[in-house]
């Protein structure tokens, strides 16, 4: 799994009215908390940086190495807040964790290659685009490929045909359908 730099500063300021002045400066509010630091930790993060890795990524188990005045802690995105009606981020939680914590989290199914059955006029149909996993933080993959090439007209690809990483587990069988496909 990539990971991605942030750098943080603590925030003493708490409420709704000085949290709003915060973003109109330019700053995210968030709080890093987890099994791997004792208590809370309230954060500002410029809303550009935040915005800049939110756009650059495709999944939602991101790996940031946070410094926060200097200290570096290892946290993954837990939770992005947004306005429901701008759709701006307002507040961002991270969950401190160290290489070997285990989490469950969800990743990208990326299709690759082009199936037999596209030739005999045939349209992939993606069923399952993030697939959840159980893994250490150091095993997460960036993405689950899976290799489309061989499927012909009116077959399926499983979950069985595809290579889950070492040190990754999910808790799908098998027989799961990813992709199919079928005349249009």
């Amino acid at each position: 799994m990539t990971k991605y730099t942030l750098n943080a500063t603590k925030r003493e300021v708490v409420g709704t009215g000085k949290l709003n002045a915060l973003r109109a400066q330019g700053y995210l509010p968030g709080v890093v908390y987890g099994p791997a630091i004792e208590g809370n930790i309230n954060v500002q993060i410029k809303a550009g940086e935040l915005r800049a890795l939110l756009a650059s990524v495709d999944t939602d188990s991101i790996l940031v190495k946070l410094n926060i005045d200097g200290q570096e802690q290892l946290t993954l995105v837990k939770d992005v807040q947004r306005n429901f009606l701008t759709d701006s981020t307002t507040h961002v939680d991270f969950i401190a964790v160290t290489p070997d914590t285990v989490v469950k989290s969800k990743v990208i199914v990326k299709l690759v290659g082009t199936a037999a059955g596209v030739a005999q006029g045939g349209q992939v149909n993606q069923i399952v685009y993030e697939l959840p996993i159980k893994s250490a933080v150091k095993d997460i993959p960036a993405h689950i490929e899976a290799d489309i090439s061989g499927v012909q007209m009116n077959q399926s690809l499983r979950l069985a045909q595809v290579t889950i990483p070492a040190g990754v587990t999910t808790p799908f069988n098998g027989t799961v359908v990813l992709a199919s496909v079928v005349k249009p």
